[in-house]
């Protein structure tokens, strides 16, 4: 009998916290990390010389104004829809845009290929998400003091994709072109409380299967905010916090794209190509 592969998230506390952070951003706004995402998007549309047809932004919360309002007239899509599931996408776009969802997906490379799935010929396939290195100093933070309290590590953090198996990912898809970039944020804040307001608003307090749901101790706070400040304060007292989005790129394949040549079919050889540039030194 084949076992079924354990859960990362538990569901119900999953829904839970997007639920809620999509109701603090409804009434408080939308949260800057999220805005960033979204002018981060317009920006790389603004660099591609065309307009796209029919255009969906798949996730929970809704910045397609957010992206509009930064595209030039002859950039924005001129069908934009917004879908929360993926699983809801209906035909074939030529653009697909995904912010800050797939780090809190529990079947990344199924999610990947449905995306592939529903892009139309030259279409592409726009994904932002927490990389690997975000909140690096309180994951940090977190082991020290569960060492320090329990005398071991338990699960608070769930794991993220890094770099490098974003670009495996992302190769798996067959999409033309692939492309893997990180964009690094540093910020600071006043108190440790402020960092864990922002992770609410965005949906990311602890979701996981094996989490501990005993309630947090005072100590265990007290602790918590004491290594925090001792090992990630800035001279001024605030702390410091890491921040990492990762960009995913790709087009569905099309004759018109540019092709990689084929082996054995460079005019030059490398060795010459040095021995030139050598001479012109």
């Amino acid at each position: 009998m084949i076992e079924s592969p354990q859960k990362i998230f538990n569901t119900s506390a999953l829904a839970h916290a997007k639920a809620r952070a999509l109701n603090r951003q409804t009434r408080c706004g939308i949260s800057f990390l999220y805005k960033r995402a979204a002018e981060d998007a317009a920006s790389r549309l603004e660099d591609i010389n065309r307009q796209f047809t029919r255009a969906v932004l798949v996730g929970g919360f809704d910045g397609r104004d957010l992206i509009q309002a930064e595209l030039r007239e002859d950039r924005r899509p001129q069908n934009f829809n917004h879908e929360t599931q993926t699983d809801q996408l209906n035909g074939t776009y030529d653009l697909i845009i995904s912010l800050l969802e797939l780090q809190s997906d529990e079947t990344i490379p199924d999610t990947l290929l449905r995306y592939r799935k529903h892009l139309s010929p030259d279409g592409l396939l726009l994904v932002a998400f927490l990389g690997g290195d975000t909140l690096t100093e309180l994951r940090q933070s977190l082991y020290a003091t569960d060492q320090q309290i329990f005398g071991g590590a338990t699960a608070r953090v769930f794991p993220m994709v890094d770099y490098s198996q974003a670009a495996m990912l992302l190769g798996r898809t067959g999409l033309a072109l692939p492309v893997v970039d990180t964009d690094r944020i540093h910020i600071s804040y006043r108190a440790l409380n402020s960092l864990i307001a922002d992770l609410r608003d965005l949906g990311l307090t602890n979701s996981l299967a094996a989490r501990d749901t005993r309630p947090l101790s005072r100590s265990w706070l007290a602790a918590l905010r004491a290594t925090y400040a001792e090992h990630f304060a800035r001279d001024d007292g605030k702390l410091k916090a890491t921040l990492e989005i990762l960009w995913m790129t790709g087009w569905a394949p099309h004759a018109s794209q540019q092709k990689p040549l084929k082996p054995g079919s460079a005019k030059m050889r490398l060795s010459d190509a040095l021995k030139t540039q050598e001479t012109k030194l």
